[in-house]
């Protein structure tokens, strides 16, 4: 087995050293690394080791193989506007290096995971795993649109919700600062294949739970690649004791991603455009009371993107349909809940947001208030918090911040 992961900051760090330290050696782990980054792998005193630190304690892990792949620099542009990627000649030497994909996992920003597709899509086939495992929602479906209309053509992606606090140091070396959990959900194959036939069979029964044989039986004979692949990707991730990752029904992992955007979309633009940590968001009625609107778009967004996806199962399978209830997790009082525990779990952090602000990098807006700004658009609903706190970003952008005194 090869397993791929390219954006190797610190949660891309963070899991080339956990599946490399739980993986046979007979397995490879290869981090990709942009050309430039690549040169600067290189040069580090280290070498490609890679290390996690935990409580003070940098552990290193060696054997990860590094390689380039030649994706583009993104382009800053000081307005509103989202930055633009250039699109490096194809190398057609490093894509005969990289060989074909089985299984990529990308941990990059989520604004650069469709240029990073485009660029390996000569080594991705249908048989390939796609694990995104990125902040914010809306990528798959640009990714859908851009990349794979066609859904004979498309891989096997799988979405993910990471919870667990982690940072860059130096370049390999991530600090995990809060052990959280990974939630890995399958998307539906489009071959018709039920990965999730042993959980809808036990029905409401707490013994219910996923098989890997439902993706690939160790009994079946002639196994194509692309559900041996997709095997081996969730087998290894979840068989990583670090990660602490787990294989759960999509509708859970939906829902807790659309949680995980709403946390975001009040923590990380107020922490940015205050430049405080995370902590300090909540401190005052004026936060709280953002916060209170976030909460009560979303739900109301959600909402109404449940009953338009309702009645269009009404409208497939007949009235006498049995319909899930609308998730309790997204009603506004929960998303309050949740944005208080992570503001209080992570009150010393500074958020990716923050970060980004302050080293004039892009930012992922566009995939956590703008996600939700784009589901309301399509419900004729118009968010008024989420626009603004958006746009305050993008002026916060535009501007140069003023030099620390």
């Amino acid at each position: 087995m090869r397993i791929h992961v390219v954006g190797i900051g610190a949660v891309g760090n963070f899991v080339a050293f956990h599946l490399r330290r739980s993986l046979a050696p007979r397995h490879s782990v290869v981090a990709l690394h942009r050309t430039e980054t690549a040169n600067v792998v290189r040069q580090l005193p280290t070498g490609p080791t890679v290390f996690v630190e935990r409580d003070g304690t940098a552990v290193p892990q060696d054997g990860v193989i590094h390689m380039p792949y030649g994706e583009p620099r993104y382009r800053i542009r000081r307005s509103d506007f989202p930055p633009t990627a250039f699109m490096a000649k194809d190398d057609s030497s490093l894509r005969e290096a990289l060989g074909h994909i089985d299984s990529l996992i990308v941990t990059s920003k989520a604004y650069a995971v469709t240029t990073i597709l485009n660029a390996l899509k000569r080594n991705l086939s249908r048989d390939s795993t796609v694990v995104l495992l990125h902040n914010g929602m809306g990528v798959y479906e640009r990714i859908i649109e851009d990349l794979y209309p066609e859904p004979s053509n498309r891989p096997n992606f799988v979405f993910c919700v990471n919870t667990h606090g982690l940072y860059s140091k130096a370049p390999l070396h991530s600090v995990h600062s809060g052990v959280g959990r990974i939630q890995l959900g399958i998307v539906p194959d489009t071959f018709g294949r039920d990965y999730e036939a042993s959980h809808k069979a036990a029905g409401r029964s707490f013994e219910s739970h996923l098989s890997l044989d439902n993706i690939a039986s160790s009994s079946e004979k002639d196994v194509s690649p692309r559900y041996l692949n997709l095997r081996n990707t969730i087998a290894a991730l979840t068989s990583a004791p670090g990660l602490r990752a787990s294989w759960e029904p999509l509708h859970d992992v939906l829902i807790a991603m659309r949680s995980k955007v709403v946390i975001n979309s009040f923590v990380n633009p107020v922490s940015a455009l205050l430049q405080c940590r995370n902590g300090d968001t909540l401190k005052s009625l004026y936060g709280s009371t953002v916060a209170d609107r976030v909460c009560r778009e979303a739900e109301h967004i959600f909402q109404l993107q449940y009953e338009k996806e309702a009645e269009e199962q009404k409208q497939q399978a007949g009235k006498g349909i049995r319909l899930r209830p609308f998730p309790r997790q997204l009603l506004a009082g929960a998303l309050r809940s949740d944005i208080e525990r992570v503001v209080e779990r992570t009150k010393n952090n500074y958020s990716s947001m923050y970060l980004d602000i302050k080293l004039r990098r892009p930012t992922e807006i566009d995939f956590i208030n703008g996600y939700l700004i784009a589901i309301a658009k399509q419900h004729r609903y118009r968010p008024l918090t989420n626009l603004s706190l958006s746009h305050l970003i993008k002026m916060r952008m535009a501007i140069p911040l003023a030099p620390a005194a």
